[in-house]
């Protein structure tokens, strides 16, 4: 079928809307501009989870703090990625384990741990109302070979790290998926489900009871170190800092260019569904649970957390102008794991910008007093977002667990690469065919 015959097919329903599914019911607030202050203890740049959590450990110790926007609070990936709350990066136990060792093995992997840990206890103790829901994940083989190295590291991190999981065959994976495209695949049930969107809304409120303010829409151009800290220009003025915090993810410009170079932009796109009969969605996810590949570029699906609505990215990684025909791609790919949604309709569409790293780690450190923690790989940026964010409040404020077992990783860059990742499609083409293979 050609993309013609595709775009005929129109997935989108009128009216669907080109904006994250969850801003339907945490819309993005309107902050009126206010003048800014002519010096602050801490500029923060980047209303996301890192930027905000940074921002509450910091005003609670008393310190005058302005969170730096350059659109409307959290409107960046923060408030527009999968929700879920895992404990994973893209580098497994394993591979560090073989590469690198025990210690550090157990040390990257105990910190992911504590991310995990520290986000659940983060929304219980702070009482935000964010949808969360232990309904676990389940990862599907998209060949053979690939569920015999799943389950063998997998096994690895039960041993070292006490990790549960159990595997599901490719004769039992209907009790998981409602699809026949996989070989089987792994279950981790303590994983978790929210709703970023209330979760980003939750961390902004508790910012600005703490006394933080975010300023909206005031975009930064361009910072210069002095010797009593920093100046930040934006298009609205210039203020003094202390410090500087830099958490700006996959939107990370011209401003910071050292950041620039090392910070990979990634587009993720998403899709709603119209609302799905209960007995449908429970026969795509009979549990209810995310469910993904495990490929690079991953395929992934979700209920809605009120159950009416499945929903479904792909694609990360490529560059498309177009919603529409963003649409049309992840509908057929939806089809092919789902043939049960042939007819169905999308209610939104929407893309996020994530950011990888040349080595595919997250990173936490400071360039020339900026301190920095990006580069979550796409799929761990809340929980381990919320702990970075808090870990450089720590530093800042001399206090104890502001150490990372991410410290001292060199954040890489490469010759010629200035920002734009035009090499990210060649990349992903090219992690599809080996993975077709089983690798």
């Amino acid at each position: 079928m050609t993309l013609a015959d595709e775009v005929a097919r129109q997935p989108l329903l009128p009216g669907a809307r080109q904006t994250s599914y969850w801003w339907e019911a945490a819309p993005r607030p309107q902050r009126p501009q206010i003048p800014l202050p002519a010096s602050v203890d801490v500029a923060i740049v980047g209303s996301g989870a890192t930027g905000l959590s940074a921002a509450i450990t910091l005003a609670r110790a008393g310190m005058s703090v302005a969170v730096l926007e350059a659109g409307d609070p959290g409107q960046g990936a923060s408030s527009r990625p999968t929700g879920v709350i895992g404990r994973t990066i893209k580098h497994g136990f394993g591979e560090i384990l073989k590469s690198d060792g025990e210690k550090p093995a157990k040390a990257i992997y105990g910190e992911l741990r504590q991310a995990f840990d520290g986000i659940v206890d983060f929304i219980r103790r702070e009482q935000i109302d964010c949808d969360l829901q232990q309904r676990g994940r389940f990862i599907a083989a998209n060949h053979p070979a690939m569920l015999k190295s799943m389950e063998e590291g997998l096994e690895l991190k039960r041993r070292h790290l006490g990790d549960e999981h159990y595997m599901v065959s490719k004769a039992e994976q209907r009790s998981e998926i409602g699809s026949d495209l996989y070989h089987g695949g792994a279950v981790i049930a303590e994983h978790y489900l929210c709703h970023p969107g209330k979760y980003n809304l939750g961390m902004l409120a508790l910012a600005e009871q703490a006394g933080p303010v975010v300023h909206a829409r005031t975009a930064v151009t361009g910072t210069r170190r002095e010797s009593d800290g920093h100046a930040v220009r934006t298009d609205r003025g210039t203020l003094q800092a202390r410090h500087l915090i830099v958490a700006t993810n996959g939107y990370t410009g011209k401003a910071t260019p050292w950041l620039r170079r090392r910070a990979i932009p990634l587009n993720a796109y998403m899709a709603a569904t119209e609302p799905l009969p209960p007995a449908l969605l429970r026969d795509l996810i009979p549990n209810l649970r995310v469910v993904h590949d495990n490929a690079m570029d991953t395929d992934y699906a979700r209920p809605s957390p009120d159950g009416t609505r499945l929903l479904f990215g792909a694609l990360t990684g490529d560059s498309f102008s177009d919603l529409g025909v963003v649409a049309v791609k992840l509908h057929a790919k939806m089809r092919r794991i789902f043939p049960q949604l042939a007819e169905t309709r999308y209610d939104n569409v929407w893309t996020g910008r994530c950011a990888a790293t040349f080595d595919l780690y997250p990173h936490i450190g400071s360039h020339a007093g900026v301190h920095y923690a990006m580069g979550y790989c796409f799929g761990s940026g809340l929980p381990l977002g919320t702990l970075f964010g808090d870990k450089l409040a720590r530093r800042i404020l001399g206090r104890p667990g502001g150490e990372s077992a991410f410290d001292g990783l060199n954040f890489q860059t490469r010759p010629y690469y200035w920002g734009r990742p035009w090499f990210m499609p060649l990349l992903m083409r090219w992690y599809r065919m080996r993975e077709r293979s089983g690798y």
